[in-house]
């Protein structure tokens, strides 16, 4: 394919900062390519460390909160935001983290029909709607997904995994960035 990159300018590798190299070195070890975010990001160089340092942080997993539900939350919010990017890229994540392809296309594509456990929904419920519709959000919503099992530590981290999703879609979005053809064989 010669999709471009992104519709702004792409960063010369080489101009990059070692720190910036060799984040892009380590994610290139590990995937086997540089994901396109961190290609296109990269021209405001300063701005994507602030935001990787989040994102990756925001992205680890806790007692209550794994991998696997935050990412079920990026691709939820991805689609509810028609993002190509995040869906592309987090639904390999899904199925990767899930060793259960046809499973994590289910979320991504229709998380209702996935055969999800009522803790799962609940979350990606809600993440909906804060996606969707955050002026109706109320503290009654947070008791219904504490009602279910999730502490205050788990659901402000739901609320801010669904707010930076919402963010990088439209970031992405906004700045026309594709989704590395890599990742549509991965994970299958």
């Amino acid at each position: 394919m010669t999709d471009r990159i992104s519709w702004f300018p792409i960063a010369d590798r080489e101009t990059l900062s070692e720190e910036t190299k060799a984040l892009f070195g380590q994610i290139e070890e590990k995937l086997g390519f540089v994901p396109n975010v961190f290609r296109a990001f990269a021209w405001r160089e300063g701005r994507m460390g602030k935001w990787w340092a989040h994102f990756d942080d925001l992205m680890q997993a806790s007692p209550g909160l794994g991998k696997a539900e935050r990412e079920m939350i990026s691709v939820v919010v991805s689609m509810q935001n028609q993002c190509l990017y995040c869906l592309t890229s987090h639904g390999f994540a899904v199925r990767a983290l899930l060793k259960d392809p046809v499973k994590g296309e289910r979320i991504t594509l229709d998380y209702r029909r996935a055969g999800l456990s009522e803790k799962q929904m609940a979350m990606l419920d809600f993440a909906v709607k804060l996606t969707l519709d955050p002026v109706t959000v109320s503290e009654e919503d947070i008791d219904e997904l504490r009602a279910v099992g999730f502490n205050d530590e788990d659901v402000w981290d739901i609320i801010e995994v669904t707010a930076m999703f919402n963010f990088t879609n439209r970031l992405m979005s906004g700045t026309g960035v594709m989704p590395n053809p890599e990742y549509h064989g991965m994970a299958r």
